[in-house]
């Protein structure tokens, strides 16, 4: 999948939306989608079911390489009885601005979200966001 921008965006949207950079970004974790809207996708890897552990899984909304990825997470159902109802709709939106390139991630939690009270503990710091940064700075370093 090939970004029809300079290569700044290239980097950070492989942070998100490849198995490389998710592994790297989100404990060990590969993603799984076919990334199409209504595809599903799924984050898997280490757990407690072994390598293959599924952790969170959702349904694509959007999906315009290096501009914007946007799906709704659920929880695994090991993780939640409720996964069904409890979500987070992930928007992830790429700025290139000259050299640079900004990445907005939105998030819209559902009512009574645990993943909310995480987020909210980090904030404003992010180690997510900090991790994505660090991948895609590497990548730019690797000639």
């Amino acid at each position: 999948m090939r970004c029809r921008s300079p290569p700044g965006p290239e980097r950070v949207w492989e942070a998100i939306a490849t198995s490389e950079g998710t592994k790297a970004t989100l404990f060990g974790c590969r993603i799984e989608s076919a990334f199409e809207p209504g595809a599903r996708v799924e984050f898997r890897g280490p757990g407690p079911d072994g390598d293959d552990t599924l952790h969170v899984y959702g349904f694509v909304k959007r999906f315009e390489p290096c501009v914007e990825f946007r799906y709704e997470q659920h929880p695994a159902p090991a993780y939640n009885e409720h996964h069904e109802s409890v979500f987070c709709d992930m928007t992830y939106k790429l700025i290139a601005e000259n050299d640079t390139t900004r990445l907005l991630l939105t998030c819209e939690w559902s009512a009574g979200n645990p993943g909310y009270e995480h987020a909210k503990a980090e904030y404003p710091a992010s180690s997510y966001m900090d991790a994505i940064k660090r991948f895609a700075e590497s990548k730019a370093a690797t000639p």
